[in-house]
Order: structure tokens, then C-alpha cells, then sequence
């Protein structure tokens, strides 16, 4: 140990410029500590520019993704979730801040610029929404739309912000049966804390969705019809800002044997499976959209040799971040049937496949979600 005082050093004065540049480089979740300083810390790291400029600077860090599990056959009944990090799949708790009661589930709606919508169940017809930051822990609950329309043929939920601002909004359609071609909606939005905004869309798609992909301020789903309703026809698109819905036809040199929207380029990409001859063949198109509302379609990607589970799949960055299930036992009176849940990262520019997380569970249960997270200090 030295005898010597260490040298006691002035550190030059940063401005405010220089500040705010490497603060809005730092993570989220260092800027959300630096808060506690003092009450000027905490207002220069709270203004809304500040807060939108940290969530660009740092949405491709530290991505994780979050999985449903729940038991058969609703894909609104996830019980248990599990979260890693897209980069190594180390895992990271997701405790959701409210206490679920026997015979009650949750549902993720989806995530957006670091917050995250669920529908919550607390048993029978008490269901709620939660909207929640988990960096932050600060979160919000707004009513329950859907219980309003049990048994209805399409009843989904939407999640997602303004572009370029920190409102978000909640999209809730439905409409009774599949021959129905009116689609109703209502829209929640955080500054009126309500669900003020109603309307209708007449579509000639008897399905929508169950699945969504937002960006810029715009959801975007695939519309079904056919006799299974497994034919995608067209792209559903509900602007946020305009509070308006539009349809667009998919084309027919698109059209493939699976279909699924997801995150590419930061727009949206839609993805094609098919087996060409002894060869499996995955093709994602790029959807833009124009001054007349409609979509051109660019073709990004074309890899062979290798298949898309029929499960949730997303693309981020250069990988291919896919769920699997498996199941073992053989049902006898004194067996139990256990289920093997494996989320693995696809490289597919170099044609491997890493394992990142491998859980067990001691009974038969179903993938339901698969949602795409990235960190962020917007607030609820």
C-alpha cells in the first residue's frame, strides 16, 4: 500500500452539448442511474428529445427475445415466459409486476421503443391491459376491449408508438364472423388515457392477423381467406397517426407455401417458405409504402438449404431467431409427457445454427408468443 496521498485533479468542465452527445451513446439502462444524481440530472435525462434520440443510438443493443409458454389450445394463455438476449441467450427474469391467480393467464400484445403491452387475466372475466416499461418498472393499466366482444370470429390487439414521439396507442378489431365484411376498432391512446377513437373498415379479407409487425407509426397484417383461411391474399396496414385502415393486395409472384411478417432492414419484411424440389427455399420481399397508401414489394433475400419452422420466426440483424418444440413420453397411465423448448439462432450467411436456450417442462405445453424487445426509457 503507497504512503503516498493520491493527487487531487480538477476535471475539465463538459459542456452541455458535449454531455448530451455521450448520454445519448450511453445504455438506457446507465442513463436511467444517472437520473438519481440530482433533480437536474433527472430532468435533463427525462425530456422527451433526449429520450427519443437514446432509444435510436441504442435499439440494437442488448435485443432480447421474449417466449410465451402456456398450455393448449388458445394462444392467449401463456402462464410462463422466458427471455434472453438475441447476442449469446443468456437469460434475463421477466416478472411480470402483477400477481396472476389460479385459473389466470397473460398475453403479450406486442413491444414497442421499450415498452411493453399484455392483456392480463385474473380469472374469468376480470382481464385488464398493462402497458410496462421492465427497465424502468414504471407501468400503466387501461381497460380490457375484447370482453366486450367474447366469441367473436377476429378479436385482435395492436401496440405501438407515434412515429417520432413518445404517444403510443392500442388498436382493439373485431367483427363477428368470418363472412362479415365490416371490421370495427377502437383506439386507446396514453395522453387521453382512454379509448376515445372509433370506426369502421369494410375489407373483403375474412381474417386478420392474429399476428403484427409495427413500424414507423403503421401495423402491418397479413389478411387471410379461403376455405381453411390459410390464404394470404393482402396486407392490412392501420396508420396511427392518421387513425385511418388500408388494404393491399399481395401479388401473385410472391405468393408461397408459408407466409409470416417480420422486422427487416428496420421496415417490415414478409417472408415466403416453400420446398423447391428436393431444395427449401426462404425469401423475404421488402414492403414500402407509397404516396397512394399502396405497398411495393422488393425482393431482399433469397437463401436455399434450409426451412422455417411453422412456429413464430424473427429476422434481426443477419440471423434467423427461431422457437421449436418437442415432445416426449408416451401418454401411458403412469408416463408423463414432457415438452423441450429450444430457441436457436440461424446464421443464415454462413449456413450454421447456434442453440441459445434449451428449457423443459414436465407436461404437454404450446409456444404461444414470440416477441421481439429492445431497451428504452420511454414512459408509460
Amino acid at each position: 500500500m503507497s504512503d503516498f496521498l493520491p493527487m487531487k485533479t480538477h476535471l475539465p468542465h463538459l459542456g452541455e452539448d458535449l454531455l448530451w452527445r455521450i448520454f445519448v451513446r450511453a445504455d438506457p439502462k446507465t442513463v436511467g442511474k444517472c437520473r438519481s444524481l440530482s433533480k437536474a440530472w433527472n430532468f435533463r435525462l427525462c425530456t422527451p428529445n433526449f429520450v427519443k434520440e437514446n432509444y435510436k443510438e441504442n435499439k440494437e443493443r442488448n435485443r432480447s427475445v421474449i417466449i410465451g409458454i402456456g398450455f393448449p389450445p388458445s394462444d392467449q394463455n401463456s402462464l410462463w415466459f422466458v427471455r434472453a438476449f438475441v447476442n449469446d441467450g443468456s437469460q434475463v427474469q421477466f416478472n411480470v409486476p402483477t400477481e396472476n391467480q389460479q385459473f389466470g393467464f397473460y398475453a403479450v400484445i406486442g413491444s414497442d421503443h421499450g415498452n411493453i403491452c399484455l392483456r392480463i387475466s385474473m380469472g374469468g372475466l376480470n382481464s385488464r391491459l398493462l402497458i410496462w416499461n421492465p427497465l424502468t418498472g414504471k407501468k400503466r393499466y387501461a381497460s380490457d376491449e375484447s370482453i366486450k366482444h367474447l366469441a367473436h370470429a377476429v378479436s385482435i390487439y395492436a401496440f405501438g408508438f407515434l412515429e417520432d414521439t413518445i404517444e403510443y396507442r392500442i388498436l382493439y378489431a373485431w367483427k363477428k364472423n368470418f363472412s362479415q365484411r365490416t371490421l370495427s376498432w377502437s383506439l386507446y391512446t396514453s395522453f387521453e388515457k382512454d379509448w376515445t377513437q372509433s370506426g369502421t373498415f369494410e375489407t373483403n379479407m375474412q381474417k386478420i392477423g392474429p399476428k403484427y409487425v409495427v413500424n414507423d407509426g403503421i401495423f402491418y397484417w397479413i389478411g387471410w381467406e379461403g376455405a381453411n383461411l390459410t390464404e394470404a391474399s393482402s396486407i392490412i396496414t392501420f396508420n396511427l397517426l392518421q387513425r385511418m385502415f388500408h388494404e393491399a393486395m399481395i401479388p401473385m409472384k410472391v405468393k408461397s407455401d408459408y407466409h409470416a411478417l417480420t422486422q427487416f432492414n428496420d421496415g417490415v419484411g414478409f417472408v415466403t417458405y416453400r420446398n423447391v424440389g428436393f431444395t427449401r427455399q426462404v425469401m423475404v420481399w421488402q414492403l414500402r409504402r407509397n404516396w397512394d397508401h399502396d405497398l411495393e414489394w422488393e425482393k431482399m433475400l433469397k437463401v436455399s438449404g434450409f426451412g422455417l419452422p411453422y412456429t413464430p420466426t424473427l429476422f434481426v440483424g443477419k440471423d434467423i431467431i427461431s422457437v421449436m418444440e418437442a415432445r416426449s413420453g408416451h401418454k401411458g397411465f403412469n408416463d408423463t409427457e414432457g415438452t423441450d423448448v429450444l430457441i436457436s439462432r440461424l446464421k443464415y450467411m454462413e449456413g450454421r445454427r447456434e442453440n441459445l436456450v434449451h428449457r423443459t417442462w414436465q407436461e404437454h405445453v404450446n409456444v404461444k408468443t414470440i416477441t421481439l424487445h429492445s431497451e428504452g426509457l420511454f414512459m408509460v
